[in-house]
């Protein structure tokens, strides 16, 4: 089970130790001698989903430039939690993956592993979109947890970084067992919309902005 994994990290909690190339790259070890083991500078342990969007973030933020006017649309992360030596839940990133565009404008898609173990076997996860403007800014949001290759809504946790502009980082998080979707703000994850049916339409909440 995922709670036993073991997570090693390649660099402990130095932000410059690894080249911006491979500072969000997670490599996972299947030993046979023990628990699978994620290596990486953003891999974990973080003390809460709150400290880990944070810290990935920072990293997201300092990529070069690629896709989107000269910079990255976002990034999708596969997150889990687990308890450490003495208890405490810790949470750790398992991979990373490019947020992409699709044919509507406003439409992105990550491809994942459906083995972190075998990256090589991927599925896409669906994303939709919608833009929200608010003062001075167009910020871009999930309408949509739709695995692909099944047809039917995403199952897996994954957390959601949409890079609107050089200094903006908006995370949404969706919980595959509760089927909630949450928004970061002001440092805490707060429900914004919940999936309802089996094709992954996020319904947003009557209290959500």
């Amino acid at each position: 089970m995922i709670r036993w994994m073991l997570v090693i990290l390649a660099c402990a909690g130095a932000v410059g130790c690894a080249s911006s190339r491979d500072a969000l790259k997670i490599r996972v070890v299947d030993d046979p001698k023990g628990p699978v083991r994620y290596e990486g500078p953003l891999a974990g342990p973080h003390d809460s989903m709150e400290s880990l969007a944070e810290v990935a973030c920072e990293r997201m933020l300092e990529q070069p430039a690629s896709s989107h006017n000269g910079r990255s649309w976002g990034y999708c992360a596969v997150f889990f939690s687990a308890p450490d030596e003495e208890g405490r839940e810790k949470w750790f990133v398992g991979h990373v993956a490019a947020l992409q565009a699709g044919g509507e404008a406003s439409e992105r898609y990550c491809v994942l592993p459906i083995d972190l173990v075998d990256p090589s076997r991927t599925e896409m996860l669906a994303l939709g979109g919608a833009y929200a403007s608010l003062p001075g800014r167009r910020d871009w949001h999930p309408t949509l947890f739709l695995n692909e290759r099944t047809g039917m809504t995403w199952e897996r946790d994954v957390l959601v970084f949409s890079l609107a502009s050089p200094d903006s980082c908006r995370v949404s998080s969706y919980i595959g067992f509760s089927r909630v979707v949450t928004s970061l703000r002001q440092d805490r994850f707060v429900p914004v919309g919940t999936v309802y049916n089996g094709r992954g339409r996020v319904e947003q909440l009557a209290s959500a902005d």
